[in-house]
């Protein structure tokens, strides 16, 4: 019998898990996700991945990172304004890797990239996020 993953905080969000988004560990201010089915309902007519599956992924990234940080245990992040470059289609499996560049009391900016399957720059991000205080109970 395989072990039961442990539940992340994309788990909690309806979107993401049908899109079949995972959270990988990495260190404080940084995130890393993959997308490792990329199915063709999430396709253009290319085919690759939907621009909004790729801005899904950054955004996601970046806001990981946000809510990674020591200081943002007790808050979730909402995205205040992003701005998203596309290098080349996305294919196969997707990894985003994202990471704080700066985190004040209430905002925090951060940067993300996407990379396809042989480690090629897909798209990438900078964002910046506004840190939004979790209900009691709810904390991410």
């Amino acid at each position: 019998m395989r072990p039961t993953p442990t539940p992340t905080p994309l788990d909690r969000i309806p979107f993401l898990r049908l899109l079949g988004m995972q959270q990988h560990e990495a260190a404080s201010g940084r995130s890393r996700l993959c997308l490792p089915d990329l199915r063709e309902e999430f396709c253009n007519l290319i085919p690759a991945a939907h621009g909004g599956v790729l801005m899904t992924l950054l955004d996601v990234a970046m806001a990981r990172a946000a809510t990674s940080l020591d200081s943002a245990a007790s808050h979730s992040v909402v995205t205040v304004e992003m701005s998203t470059r596309f290098i080349k289609p996305g294919r196969g499996p997707l990894t985003a890797e994202g990471r704080v560049l700066h985190a004040g009391k209430s905002l925090c900016s951060c940067e993300a990239h996407v990379h396809d399957a042989d480690g090629d720059l897909v798209a990438s991000a900078m964002g910046t996020f506004k840190f939004w205080r979790s209900p009691p109970g709810d904390v991410e």
